[in-house]
């Protein structure tokens, strides 16, 4: 019974270990989120209670609370205040997704959209088939993006106050179809 259990602990830390080597989603959430929110003066507190993203993981998929985790604090700074994260896999399909909402300085939607395609761009991920929000208090950033051997869809909710909530999803080479497919239906899903 103790090898049991220690086998089943090794295989947990084990996988761990693979997430933690995935960093695609984890970095491209914290730079989204940085790159467009990391400018002016510091955030303000924080909410009293971190609040659930509300979105269903595909059928299969898993919650990956230590990739949530990984990308709060890959996220969190001080301009920066998390409200909530999220994350979902599926990897033996080669599948992962991130929710965050988060805090940062108030400014344009149409100019913090920029930023945050060029914070991607600048970290060396390719953007694509980019959809940003016109001016305006609330707005809808949409993208595709690759990062070898990643490639995924980011959707962010903007308010010119500075709130940002971010879903991104992404996936390797081992069921790109199905995942991409679960993706779609992910992000399409998302308030």
């Amino acid at each position: 019974m103790a090898e049991l259990r220690m086998t089943a602990r090794a295989t947990r830390l084990a996988a761990v270990a693979r997430l933690r080597r995935r960093p695609i989603v984890i970095s491209l959430i914290a730079i989204a989120a940085a790159g467009g929110c990391a400018r002016g003066e510091a955030a303000g507190d924080p909410p009293a209670a971190a609040h659930a993203s509300g979105v269903t993981a595909p059928k299969g998929w898993r919650a990956a609370p230590a990739i949530a985790k990984a990308a709060a604090d890959a996220a969190k700074s001080d301009r920066i205040a998390i409200a909530g994260s999220e994350a979902w896999s599926q990897p033996a399909m080669g599948c992962y997704a991130v929710w965050l909402s988060l805090t940062g300085s108030a400014s344009a939607i149409d100019a913090a959209a920029t930023e945050l395609v060029a914070a991607l761009d600048k970290a060396g991920v390719a953007t694509r088939d980019v959809i940003k929000p016109a001016a305006g208090e609330r707005g809808t950033l949409a993208l595709g993006f690759d990062k070898l051997p990643y490639r995924g869809k980011l959707r962010a909710e903007l308010a010119s106050t500075g709130a940002v909530t971010a879903l991104a999803c992404a996936w390797n080479q081992r069921e790109p179809a199905a995942c991409e497919g679960a993706c779609v239906t992910l992000l399409g899903g998302s308030k």
